[in-house]
């Protein structure tokens, strides 16, 4: 009697789905969206860190995190991508916090940086080009990171930035929350749960959804990770490189990249 019934019961639920319209509840629910993502596009990197890496550059619509020690290329990398995207009519745009910048680096490796003279010394009092840039001058926690990368984004919706964008942030371990500025205290934990919250939360999910072929613009998030080692457990192990600011970026990442032995 039970097989019957669990035959009959079958039955009447293979009749129901042959009546039921699926597209036409999905559109009553409002569900019937595009969910095609765009091809992949790359901001081409030299040859050779395509030799080492085995891709082309820096993925489009993605999270990219360059992380190592100081002084092992991050920075360049950083600013090679900015050089290809120029070309590409990307904008790109500098979060420096770490303030090592330098425009005559920048310009050596091919940026188009126009430089503003005093015309009667000669003495360069500013740079400009086709880039957006910000430092500490107004960048002084995470969620100011986050809430500039987030208002350029708006603008880029209302139609205000008419340009595909790539972020670059050099770098994450450069700056505090704002719970630790406000204490006097710089809180490993408290950073690192801020940057889950304005970044994993948030910030990563509006690059990514640039990605899909409804948007008319693709933004990319490429960001340096200050790191540091942790020693080894016990006598046998080894010593760990650990990233600031916590895992957050770390675990969003598409593609990551560490720099130096």
């Amino acid at each position: 009697m039970a097989r019957k019934k669990k035959s009959l019961t079958e039955a009447v639920s293979a009749e129901i789905q042959s009546n039921f319209n699926l597209d036409a509840f999905k559109e009553k629910k409002g569900l019937k969206q595009n969910i095609k993502f765009k091809d992949q596009e790359w901001i081409p990197l030299s040859q050779a860190f395509q030799d080492v890496t085995s891709i082309p550059g820096i993925p489009m619509g993605h999270i990219v995190l360059l992380r190592g020690h100081s002084d092992t290329g991050k920075t360049t990398a950083m600013i090679e991508a900015a050089v290809s995207a120029q070309k590409r009519k990307i904008l790109p745009v500098f979060i420096i916090t770490e303030m090592k910048w330098n425009w005559e680096h920048a310009t050596q490796m091919g940026m188009d940086v126009k430089e503003i003279k005093d015309p009667e010394t000669g003495e360069v009092l500013n740079y400009e080009g086709n880039f957006i840039y910000v430092d500490r001058e107004s960048i002084n926690s995470i969620e100011d990171v986050a809430g500039f990368i987030l208002d350029l984004i708006d603008e880029q919706k209302k139609g205000n930035l008419p340009y595909d964008l790539l972020f670059l942030w050099d770098s994450i371990g450069s700056v505090p929350c704002e719970m630790s500025l406000k204490s006097n205290k710089n809180n490993n934990e408290w950073n690192a749960g801020a940057m889950s919250t304005q970044f994993g939360n948030n910030v990563n999910q509006r690059i990514t959804l640039s990605r899909k072929e409804s948007s008319p613009y693709t933004n990319t998030l490429v960001c340096i990770n200050k790191v540091w080692t942790l020693k080894a457990e016990s006598p046998m192990g080894q010593p760990k490189l650990m990233n600031k600011g916590g895992y957050a970026m770390w675990f969003d990442s598409t593609f990551v990249v560490t720099f130096g032995n």
